[in-house]
């Protein structure tokens, strides 16, 4: 497996889920975002031993003791809990490498996380629409039709494994179907 540090953009969609859906308050933002990215961060070091401060994979910017002091800032839109269930399970990727994830309140913290926007989906579908990933403008890729074993076609947001910006839940919205047709 691989592994890279996620972004600052990364956790402050999961947070911004994470307060919508009063998992955790506003002031408990910052912490919590700490200790998901120490997490993150211990997994990457442990699978990447020889790698040092400033040369992990991930953010080119990013230096251990940004984990220290990473602060909440909320995503604008409404919270796409399918969205938020692919960040979710990119960061439970990116932070299983190292022995004592499993233990972790991280990882109870993002499986949670998981459980609910997963529980969320089909009411949020139902208000919403579906994603038609053919009304992206040319040459976006945040959302996808994958075909299973099966030959059933599935839409996955692929936003969530490596957020591109910070427009993730207003981009999405606009390429639902219902949203399309409400004046």
């Amino acid at each position: 497996m691989s592994a890279w540090i996620v972004s600052r953009d990364h956790l402050d969609l999961l947070l911004t889920a994470a307060i919508a859906w009063e998992i955790i308050s506003a002031g408990e933002a910052d912490e919590t975002g700490r200790m998901l990215w120490k997490e993150n961060l211990a997994s990457v070091a442990h699978r990447y031993p020889y790698d040092h401060d400033g040369d992990r994979p991930g953010p080119i910017d990013f230096r251990d003791r940004h984990a220290d002091t990473y602060r909440f800032y909320p995503y604008p839109g409404p919270v796409d809990p399918e969205a938020v269930a692919a960040a979710a399970a990119s960061l439970a990727y990116q932070s299983c490498e190292h022995p004592d994830w499993t233990s972790s309140t991280a990882y109870r913290w993002t499986n949670h996380l998981r459980e609910q926007s997963t529980a969320r989906v089909t009411a949020y579908l139902d208000e919403h629409g579906p994603v038609d990933p053919t009304r992206q403008a040319r040459g976006e890729q945040g959302w996808y039709v994958m075909v299973d074993l099966h030959g059933q076609e599935h839409v996955r947001c692929g936003d969530g494994w490596s957020v591109p910006d910070r427009g993730v839940f207003t981009r999405a919205i606009e390429l639902r179907t219902l949203a399309a047709v409400r004046p």
